[in-house]
């Protein structure tokens, strides 16, 4: 088994954003951030006893995901990391990624976060540059405040940088925006970024306005459009679009979401959070205080058949640039290939997917139609 990466989700949130769908508690302090550490590093305790017996597993990638990580001080990540380094082995780790809005980026606490931490990866929430934006995404922070963020960081020291940025946002003069956006982005030279199409998800603010008519989504064909500028714009600025939400100039690309993608196995710690292990998938529950209460018994399981993780598989490498992979497609049994290959037929037929040397990919003027193509092989 290749060596897992460690995913640690913090809850943690001033207030949840119009789209936002991922677990998050809009209330905390210092001893609800308190017991939660504690809760991490039984959890930690656990995995390393349970899942790898009492045998440190060496860490490949570190992540700490949100809610909003940057919310809390830096001592509570310098306890943490001590902490953990009694159950896993992080001295082959290649990459210590953490999740930050602009608001709490300030110069002292990007500087501590230097010094005090091994994280040399910060992925910022910005999803815009334009105040208009953030306003109806209900984010804290300005346009002004996002630049300003990105400017002390590199001051602080850290130069593997990454922002969220977000699409499909307006019905009129959405392309004209999303230029703006990228433009900023040109001029500030970040070496990767992530792009999303605002999509609504159940439950959330921006999905109860537009059930009760006070907002409206973008049009598919809008859409469209600005993802062909984001592509247009890749070429242009020397980014590779290496997986469809994901783009990096050389040397840059996010090394722990390949794990997601090339089914390496993965520990997640935290309410909510994931974990990939072998053929088993576990989570844990979306409840602060339950799963404070006891970390270890707060996981539900699945086993995974080789059809599921077949199927998994293919709908993520479809994602990528690298596609799905002869090497890894070789190591399913045979029936899965030949239904692989059958189907892989009918789309380069269509012209929406091409055979590379080692590979089969979606072809790059079909990219957004990438979760429709991956769903004819299931």
């Amino acid at each position: 088994m290749e060596n897992p990466g460690l995913y640690i989700h913090i809850p943690f949130c001033r207030r949840k954003c119009a789209y936002c769908a991922f677990y998050s508690v809009a209330s905390f302090d210092a001893g609800k951030t308190a017991s939660y550490l504690q809760a991490l590093l039984a959890e930690a305790r656990w995995f390393a006893s349970h899942r790898f017996h009492d045998a440190k597993p060496k860490i490949r990638t570190v992540y700490i995901g949100g809610g909003t990580p940057s919310i809390l001080p830096v001592s509570f990540y310098s306890a943490l990391f001590e902490g953990l380094e009694s159950c896993f082995d992080f001295s082959g780790c290649i990459e210590w990624s953490f999740e930050a809005n602009p608001e709490h980026l300030g110069q002292a606490y990007l500087s501590e976060l230097w010094k005090n931490t091994p994280i040399r990866r910060l992925s910022i929430g910005l999803q815009s540059f334009r105040d208009e934006d953030l306003h109806v995404l209900k984010r804290w922070h300005t346009g002004r405040e996002a630049v300003e963020a990105i400017g002390m960081a590199r001051n602080a020291g850290f130069k593997n940088l990454s922002v969220d940025l977000m699409y499909g946002l307006w019905q009129e003069e959405g392309l004209r925006h999303w230029k703006e956006n990228l433009m900023k982005l040109a001029e500030l030279d970040v070496p990767h970024f992530s792009a999303y199409a605002l999509t609504l998800e159940p439950g959330t603010l921006l999905w109860k306005r537009v059930k009760q008519g006070m907002a409206h989504m973008a049009p598919d064909e809008e859409i469209e459009e600005e993802f062909k500028e984001l592509q247009a714009f890749a070429k242009r600025n020397g980014y590779e679009h290496y997986e469809i939400s994901n783009l990096a100039r050389p040397g840059f690309e996010a090394v722990h979401n390949s794990n997601y993608w090339r089914e390496i196995p993965y520990i997640g710690l935290g309410a909510s959070a994931h974990s990939f292990i072998g053929n088993e998938r576990s989570w844990n529950v979306a409840r602060l205080e339950e799963y404070v209460r006891d970390p270890a018994s707060s996981k539900e399981r699945e086993s995974l058949s080789e059809e599921d993780r077949y199927h998994e598989y293919v709908m993520t490498a479809l994602r990528t640039s690298r596609g799905v992979e002869k090497s890894r497609l070789a190591a399913f049994q045979e029936s899965f290939r030949e239904e692989f290959l059958e189907r892989a037929a009918a789309e380069m037929k269509k012209g929406n997917m091409a055979e590379t040397e080692d590979s089969y990919v979606v072809r790059e003027n079909r990219r957004l139609l990438t979760d429709a193509i991956a769903e004819t092989f299931f």
